[in-house]
């Protein structure tokens, strides 16, 4: 018994949907998709004074490493921050999700898009 396989990149042999032929801006589309393609290089982030916010552009994580951190904050209102009970880490971002890191010795911060 033969089982369907729905998550894979399309080949640019296979029709996208029966009777068309493939359209290369949705074969690409599909291709990074699927395999993984990311939008864009890391970004390190330059950080400033302590407390230090970094207001995500788009979807991503931010790493914080090293230095004295001693709280991160989150926020997806910009009113209400959360402390996340980490002082290094991945931290999943939204566009505009906010992370405010107190410190005494500069971390290292960069943020992934996704």
């Amino acid at each position: 018994m033969s089982t369907t396989q729905f998550r894979t990149a399309p080949t640019f042999t296979e029709q996208l949907s029966e009777g068309t032929r493939n359209n290369s801006k949705w074969y690409r589309y599909f291709q990074q998709n699927e395999l993984g393609t990311p939008p864009s290089n890391e970004l390190a982030i330059n950080i400033g004074g302590s407390p230090f916010s970094y207001t995500a552009g788009m979807k991503g994580f931010v790493i914080i490493s090293g230095g004295t951190v001693s709280n991160v904050m989150f926020s997806r209102t910009a009113g209400t921050f959360y402390l996340t009970g980490q002082t290094a880490g991945v931290f999943p971002m939204a566009q505009n999700d906010i992370l405010k890191v107190t410190y005494t010795g500069k971390p290292s911060m960069v943020f992934v898009p996704t």
